[in-house]
């Protein structure tokens, strides 16, 4: 298809140029602009034809979950997707039974639609590695896959992560099994500032990438888990992204920031929706419900919030993933002014709801309080 594809363009392209030679006058150009951008925007939608990761779940405890996102217009059958957890820098794909698991055979996934898939612990009496998974995690989920994460269980431990396992959402194309979307760095398994793996380490958005500053300091810079992206976190695909990654990235070069957005630890609010551009009203819901902001930021009194419309609470979360404020918000309302002088100083994140005729989307800043 994208051969086909490929050659249809180059042959637009030749005839607008033939078009260009031969017509010169303003009208024209003008004429010539909409269509070149009209073959931009189909060959830029050509990017949405294929599942992907869209939201990560590496939470406390046993709270893991891994959303996936159709990007076409059309059902896909995940009969034919399995996940692999390549776990702790392993290369070996067909990790059977324990690093391979098969996505249910009989779901089909429409279009722009989300499928989450969760631990399956959830016995109130468990404990240890059995701890069970938040209700409200539960409640999200799709299907509750991984009954075990016990070493040598024989049960798949694929959502079994803790940060430092690259995953891969695997398509059987002909009988092999094919890379359409991959979280991290297969073959690499990051370290701590003492160049170890224990503690566990995770990928940062800094430069190594998969290792952290033997110079770091703790002390100055705030705990470790603050500097890892891929523990203690919830990553959400950027709308902006339309396909997942097929090569695998290189060693030292995984930056989680540049396609996942992050928000704080056991925040399970945002599964089972995706904004993407591959949905034909995604760009109007995005302009519509997107352009939030929040000011001043730092503050050190309140903080005026702008939005669309609100819908629902405002969430005031710290650093540990703790609500430290909670409020209700009349659904009309476009601008709400909250008190943080109560606050301690330091680094919270500030959610809140947005929406139209059309969605919901999830807000969320990273404010100072002076």
């Amino acid at each position: 298809m994208f051969k086909t594809l490929n050659t249809q363009l180059t042959k637009n392209k030749n005839i607008l140029q033939y078009i260009s030679r031969k017509f010169n006058n303003k009208n024209m150009k003008k004429i010539l602009l909409t269509i070149s951008a009209a073959l931009a925007l189909n060959g830029a939608m050509a990017q949405c034809t294929e599942l992907f990761i869209s939201e990560y779940v590496e939470g406390t405890n046993n709270n893991k979950a891994l959303e996936v996102y159709n990007a076409s217009d059309s059902p896909v059958s995940l009969a034919n997707y399995r996940i692999v957890r390549w776990d702790n820098g392993s290369v070996i794909a067909d990790q059977s039974p324990e690093g391979v698991m098969q996505l249910p055979t009989n779901i089909t996934l429409e279009p722009y639609k989300t499928y989450v898939i969760a631990l399956n612990l959830t016995d109130p009496n468990g404990t240890g590695p059995s701890v069970p998974i938040d209700t409200a995690l539960q409640a999200k989920a799709d299907t509750l896959l991984c009954p075990s994460c016990a070493p040598g269980s024989g049960q798949p431990r694929v959502l079994c992560f803790n940060g430092d396992d690259a995953i891969s959402l695997q398509k059987n194309v002909g009988g092999t099994w094919t890379n359409v979307d991959i979280f991290a760095s297969i073959g690499e398994r990051p370290t701590n500032s003492q160049g170890s793996f224990s503690p566990t380490a995770a990928w940062t958005i800094l430069p190594p990438f998969s290792s952290m500053d033997p110079n770091y300091d703790s002390s100055v810079s705030g705990p470790y888990f603050l500097q890892y992206w891929t523990q203690d976190k919830t990553l959400f695909r950027k709308s902006s992204i339309k396909n997942g990654v097929t090569t695998n990235p290189a060693t030292e070069s995984f930056n989680a920031s540049i396609q996942w957005d992050s928000l704080p630890v056991n925040t399970f609010s945002g599964l089972g929706k995706h904004v993407c551009e591959c949905e034909p009203t995604a760009i109007y819901d995005i302009e519509n419900n997107m352009n939030a902001s929040v000011f001043p930021n730092p503050s050190n009194g309140n903080l005026l919030l702008n939005a669309k419309k609100f819908a629902g609470n405002i969430q005031v979360i710290n650093q540990l993933g703790q609500i430290v404020k909670s409020i209700n918000v009349a659904n009309k309302v476009e601008n709400y002014s909250i008190a943080i002088d109560n606050l301690n100083k330091g680094f919270y994140f500030i959610l809140f709801n947005s929406f139209n005729s059309k969605a919901t989307v999830t807000k969320s800043f990273k404010i100072i309080v002076q």
